[in-house]
């Protein structure tokens, strides 16, 4: 028995022409939480890569374009919201599609609940420090979600604006912060940071904080996901891609050259703070320095809403191909959102993060959180390099760039190569020696849930990504 899942297109088509560039633009930076994401892993780039750390985060950005490379030559051909899962799916085939759906999907959920766990602790450390009051961070967190899952709900131009405004709130007070530690350190501005010759113990010390530095672009494709909502799909959203990549890359820079000057260029004193952007901004900015804190709660509030917005619709197209159960490719009637995958995203992801950061400081275990999640994501990015030249050759051999189809796309899966091992070689304290086994098993459930998939629809393969963003325009 066979089943159709050719789309009914006035009940499964998201709303076209909802967004413009700038709209995916803010997504994409809000995506990256730059203040979140460098308050919490720059010691550890310092530590890898000394004085010269920026050098790492340079190296890592240009890692960052080639893997996303791939993504925006798969958009400019055959722009899908299922974006990693439609083109894996496209290149390879029905049960590497439906690997990609579970693989993606349940890393995202369990990726997510490191913003949800910062979001909730970090909320609670501003209130204790600042207004003097005790507020676990569960309530906090369920609140936040909530709120972020309205709006995601209410339509993808509402998520989006306050994506984009919460982001311009955390930049404006990202600069004002290291405008306050250059002016404070005035008498310490150099630019050893940009030395090569002290990267710490040189190439090795590079290879190490490299992985480290590549997480923090971590999302900042999530947008592909909203072409079938965006205007001019295969030309605005790569062109949003990279210009936040490039930004966000200039952002981390800066953080990290003025942190360098706040600590004058020691990177042991780095190293061995937990967020030593903060520290220096919080001693810097005296009677404000509630500003840095709330750079980072804006940070973390823009991720959350960039992120629940770009990956719900991955699951929802995903539902809407049969790819995943279907009851997720459901839309509100009124809304034209993905509720259904919006409900199983948030619920299934704040309940992961309840369990288990409840067990100790979410703001230490979140980093738990986010290794786990990231692991199915990174191998997601390395199929997706892959799968550029066999998608090209096979179905646009006259557009075929040996540079753009087949070095580039090789030179990507050589950079995630790195992060990747770095995640799951052996030898890892636990719980990260069991994280890859757990991966493991994903793998092998969605394979068979492929196989089965597949034999009760047997043109799965062709159905993969056959709702294009400008398709009935």
């Amino acid at each position: 028995m066979t089943e159709d899942i050719r789309p009914t297109v006035k009940s499964t088509r998201l709303r076209q022409n909802s967004l413009s560039t700038m709209d995916i633009l803010g997504v994409s930076l809000a995506d990256t939480a730059p203040a979140m994401s460098f308050f919490f892993s720059f010691a550890a780039i310092a530590a890898a890569a000394g004085v010269a750390s920026p050098l790492a985060i340079i190296v890592a950005a240009v890692a960052v374009l080639l893997k996303l490379n791939s993504l925006t030559e798969f958009t400019k051909v055959t722009p899908s919201s299922g974006s990693y899962v439609s083109y894996i799916g496209k290149a390879f085939g029905a049960i590497p599609g439906v690997m990609t759906a579970w693989a993606l999907s349940v890393g995202y959920i369990i990726a997510v609940g490191y913003v949800m766990a910062i979001m909730g602790g970090w909320t609670s450390l501003i209130l204790s420090k600042y207004v003097h009051i005790s507020v676990p961070w569960e309530p906090i967190t369920i609140v936040f979600v909530a709120f972020v899952s309205f709006l995601v709900y209410r339509g993808v131009k509402i998520s989006a604006r306050w994506a984009t405004i919460a982001f311009v709130f955390e930049l404006l007070l990202i600069i004002i912060s290291m405008v306050a530690i250059v002016i404070t350190n005035s008498s310490h501005i150099n630019f050893a940071s940009f030395e090569p010759s002290l990267v710490s113990r040189g190439i090795s010390g590079m290879g190490l904080a490299f992985p480290l530095a590549v997480f923090l672009f971590i999302g900042v494709g999530n947008p592909g996901a909203m072409v079938e909502e965006t205007r001019n799909a295969r030309r605005s959203v790569p062109r949003a891609i990279y210009i936040a990549t490039i930004s966000v890359a200039i952002i981390y820079v800066l953080m990290a050259w003025t942190t360098s000057i706040a600590f004058h260029n020691n990177a042991s004193t780095i190293g061995g703070l937990s967020a030593p952007f903060v520290t220096a901004a919080d001693k810097a900015l005296g009677p404000v320095s509630v500003l840095v804190y709330l750079a980072g709660l804006t940070s973390t509030f823009s991720s959350l809403i960039g992120a629940t917005t770009a990956q719900t619709r991955i699951i929802f197209s995903a539902g809407r191909e049969k790819l995943l159960p279907s009851v997720l490719g459901k839309l509100s009637d009124r809304y034209g959102t993905p509720v259904i995958s919006l409900i199983a995203y948030s619920v299934i992801a704040l309940i992961i993060t309840l369990l288990w950061a409840s067990h100790g400081n979410p703001l230490n275990i979140a980093g738990d959180i986010a290794t786990l999640g990231t692991i199915p994501i990174i191998l997601v990015y390395l199929a997706l390099n892959l799968a550029l030249p066999v998608y090209f050759f096979r179905e646009h051999r006259d557009k075929f760039s040996i540079l753009r189809h087949l070095i580039i796309p090789i030179l990507g899966v050589a950079a995630l190569v790195l992060p990747l091992w770095g995640m799951i070689k052996p030898g890892q304290p636990y719980p990260f020696n069991v994280f890859p086994w757990i991966v493991l098993a994903l793998l092998v459930v969605s394979f068979v849930f492929g196989v089965v998939r597949s034999r009760q629809i047997p043109d799965l393969g062709q159905k993969i990504g056959s709702v294009l963003a400008d398709d009935f325009e």
